[in-house]
């Protein structure tokens, strides 16, 4: 069953890495725009839309190998949206390359500009990503933020609109708030007055 699965969608799709599934999904639009690297899973109803752009080409999603999606992700592409390895998502994930021109005119015309998803990124539940934003590798982003600005590697993002709050520091393993001082050792207090070792 599971390779028959895999042998239909992988006729609806651009490519199908070996053991890549994506699980009944609600649907799929321009689905030879569509890649997908091996070991993908993309849990039930999910929505990838590939769109023609306003120059007429057709949008590309490229999702790299052992990508997780939990439920309800959502990716909309009129030029380019790509995720790196190891990318998890939970789930309602929004990601966007596009929106509408405003006000509207005569034409419904889309305006965009690529999104690009690094290696080992973690999307946190109900975010949202829209046009022309980079996440470095490893980056994280908090439930219901929605970003708009991109961030470099080991970025912590968070809020309406998402703002970078912490960054990982390769030195210690630990993620450090912006803005906070770093940490310094500890110095010994002074011995008091009639101490051992203090002046008497």
């Amino acid at each position: 069953m599971k390779r028959l699965a895999h042998a239909r969608l992988s006729r609806r799709l651009g490519a199908l890495g070996p053991g890549s599934m994506v699980v009944r999904p609600e649907l799929i639009t321009g689905g030879k725009g569509i890649f997908l690297g091996a070991g993908v899973y993309v849990m039930p109803h999910a929505r990838l839309e590939c769109v023609p752009s306003a120059g007429g080409g057709l949008g590309r999603i490229e999702i790299g190998d052992a990508t997780v999606a939990q439920l309800y992700l959502h990716i909309g592409a009129a030029e380019s949206v790509r995720l790196g390895r190891r990318v998890l998502l939970a789930g309602r994930v929004y990601i966007s390359d596009h929106d509408h021109a405003w006000p509207p005119g005569e034409e419904d015309r889309l305006v965009s500009d690529p999104v690009e998803i690094g290696d080992e990124c973690w999307l946190g539940e109900g975010c949202a990503v829209l046009k022309g934003v980079t996440l470095g590798p490893r980056c994280v982003v908090g439930a219901n933020a929605v970003v708009t600005r991109s961030a470099p590697a080991g970025s912590m993002l968070a809020g309406v609109p998402a703002r970078v709050i912490k960054r990982y520091d390769d030195m210690t393993g630990r993620w450090v708030r912006v803005g906070a001082e770093p940490e310094r050792p500890e110095r010994e207090a002074p011995a008091a007055a009639g101490a051992p070792g203090g002046r008497r």
